[in-house]
């Protein structure tokens, strides 16, 4: 019997189990109609809507699950309509296709839904027959002006892809190519390094790093250099003293006692010796592999340091010279990209914040001037790539040096702070014509306000008076021409109007490309910062631009031909020669040009020949 009842049971339990099987091997069946139809019990023709979805106003809500019919329950779609009212729906839908529920009470409840989507859309239809259309000349329209985007372009001398804003200086004067140019694979630059390449073991010691370090006479010979043709028209080193104090000390080490120094003033160290070097007389490929060499030990200290979490001011003032260093070597998008990393480095030790009234007047005065170093780089290449600079707040009053009028690094500053100041104007009122006349007038006041001898030339009395009065004038020129450039391009005038402005904007080019001349004339080493060669051609490539647009007229055409044009050919003169001078062929017999004028010449040549 106890056999018997267990058989049964076994029986039983191998019944279920087959059933069970079978159910799951069940042949799955291909869902035909559309889930509304489903739902309301009636026939579907498969079609997509559906003729019973027609009928009844709802096409949209015409759906199909994908996959197969089972005997589990339907998944639900995943995707959300765009619509409200078919959300609204489907949510009711997904709600009522509960089988527990009587089915005449899901027809009601759909039938229900029907006739709130019919509400919704009869709603929708009537507010957009009543919505008055919205126009410029309405009310409620506000119409901010539409700033044409900018383009991406091929760096000439790197091979970077670079964004330049649609008022940028002319793409040739910062030697660009477009981007998808038929002529920019034979174009195609000379392979370059990484500029921070790494040139030892990942553990690298500082006693490593100062093996590349050069004969101390040789120190001596840039910092000498620096001093001279960097440090009067970029002063980022706060103290030229104090500096002269610690090398001299560090030149009597030996070389064991030389790696214990601090590593972010041996990253200041190495980066006023590439300073130096690339204003030397050393030839040309030494400048050029040794101003790179250096730069690349320069970082290497800073990695060293662990710059973002240890900056300190010497960090500080090595990274902006890195960066005038990256400009000088036509690396100027990077130098760009630098700049900001070292903006927001001094901003993390607190130099971006006005100094409080119980700290010594000296540091601080220091700290504050190293603050508006680092925005003369910024600006300038912001202004030139017309891009927005890494910050355009001043939050830090100018330290001028005299009261007595204006030095040139004071007055670079102030042109800085006008140019920062512009940045965050309104774009619908920056092109009129009085912010225009505001900002020529801004420019014109430093002018006034600078010491004599950067005003008249009777009262300069020495060389670097001279050499300081020229670099002003190309730097306020270039401000002038870059405004009236863009002042141009965004607005039409009538003809003489036009001809009176032309006239002013071609005597501030004439003078930028005379004063250069003149610089030249006096210290050729000096004139090979970058800035000053692109100011002048940038200036000049834009007026020719300007002028082949222009109609001529008799007082246009004696300005340009008499004054202008010979000064541009006496410009093109004096690059032709410089650039034999810095071209050289590496081991790879890639031809090179060290320095700018390379650039400068091509975007000449471009326009004017």
């Amino acid at each position: 019997m106890a056999y018997q009842n267990g058989g049964s049971i076994a029986s039983t339990q191998d019944e279920e189990t087959v059933s069970s099987l079978l159910k799951f091997k069940r042949k799955a069946r291909a869902v035909k109609s559309c889930f509304p139809c489903r739902h309301r019990r009636v026939r579907c023709d498969g079609g997509l809507p559906c003729s019973s979805c027609i009928a009844r106003d709802h096409p949209e809500l015409c759906q199909r699950q994908a996959g197969t019919s089972s005997s589990g329950p339907l998944p639900v779609q995943s995707t959300e309509p765009a619509d409200p009212s078919v959300r609204l729906a489907q949510d009711g839908l997904i709600n009522v296709g509960r089988v527990d529920e009587d089915p005449d009470l899901v027809i009601q409840r759909l039938e229900h839904i029907e006739e709130q989507i019919t509400s919704i859309k009869a709603d929708l239809k009537r507010q957009a027959q009543n919505k008055p259309a919205t126009t410029p000349s309405s009310p409620g329209y506000i119409q901010i002006p539409a700033k044409s985007v900018g383009q991406h372009f091929i760096e000439r001398d790197t091979g970077a892809t670079i964004f330049l804003g649609n008022q940028a200086d002319p793409p040739s004067a910062l030697g660009l190519l477009p981007l998808l140019a038929a002529n920019t694979v034979a174009e195609e630059p000379a392979p370059r390094t990484y500029a921070f390449t790494n040139l030892w073991a990942p553990e690298v010691r500082l006693d490593e790093v100062c093996k590349t370090l050069p004969e101390d006479r040789d120190m001596i010979r840039y910092w000498q250099v620096y001093q001279a043709s960097v440090y009067p028209y970029y002063p980022a080193l706060i103290s030229l003293d104090e500096f002269s104090v610690l090398l001299f000390a560090f030149l009597d080490c030996d070389r064991e006692e030389r790696a214990k120094t601090a590593p972010t003033w041996l990253a200041l160290l190495f980066a006023v010796l590439a300073c130096g070097v690339q204003f030397s007389d050393d030839a040309i490929e030494e400048r050029e592999l040794r101003s790179k060499v250096f730069i690349c030990s320069s970082f290497q200290c800073l990695r060293i340091s662990n710059l973002f979490n240890n900056a300190d001011v010497n960090t500080i003032q090595a990274m902006a010279l890195v960066g005038h260093c990256l400009r000088n070597n036509l690396d100027t998008n990077t130098a760009w990209i630098v700049m900001g990393l070292t903006i927001r480095l001094a901003q993390s030790i607190g130099l971006h914040e006005e100094p409080r009234g119980a700290d010594s007047p000296g540091p601080a005065v220091k700290r504050k001037r190293l603050w508006w170093m680092l925005l003369w780089q910024d600006a300038f290449l912001s202004f030139t790539y017309d891009r927005p600079p890494s910050t355009s707040l001043v939050t830090v009053s100018i330290p001028y040096e005299s009261p007595e009028g204006f030095t040139f690094a004071d007055s670079t500053i102030t042109i800085i702070k006008v140019i920062l100041d512009r940045s965050r104007e309104d774009p619908s009122q920056l092109n009129s014509l009085d912010r225009f006349e505001h900002y020529k007038r801004q420019f014109e006041a430093i002018f006034e306000r600078a010491a004599p001898f950067l005003r008249d030339k009777a009262s300069c009395r020495t060389l670097q008076n001279h050499l300081e009065r020229l670099a002003l004038h190309i730097h306020i020129g270039y401000a002038k021409c870059s405004i009236f450039r863009v002042y141009f391009e965004m607005n039409a005038f009538d003809l003489a109007e036009k001809e009176a402005q032309t006239l002013e904007y071609s005597s501030h080019a004439a003078s930028v490309v005379q004063s250069f001349l003149d610089m030249h004339r006096l210290s050729a080493n000096a004139c090979r910062a970058s800035a000053f060669i692109h100011n002048v051609v940038s200036s000049a490539v834009a007026l020719k631009a300007l002028m082949s647009k222009s109609p001529s007229s008799p007082s246009s055409e004696n300005l340009w031909d008499g004054s202008f044009e010979h000064s541009i050919q006496r410009l093109i003169k004096l690059l032709e020669r410089e650039q034999e001078k810095s071209e050289w062929t590496d081991s790879d017999t890639n031809v090179r040009h060290f320095g700018p004028y390379s650039r400068a010449l091509i975007a000449l040549k471009g326009s004017f020949v």
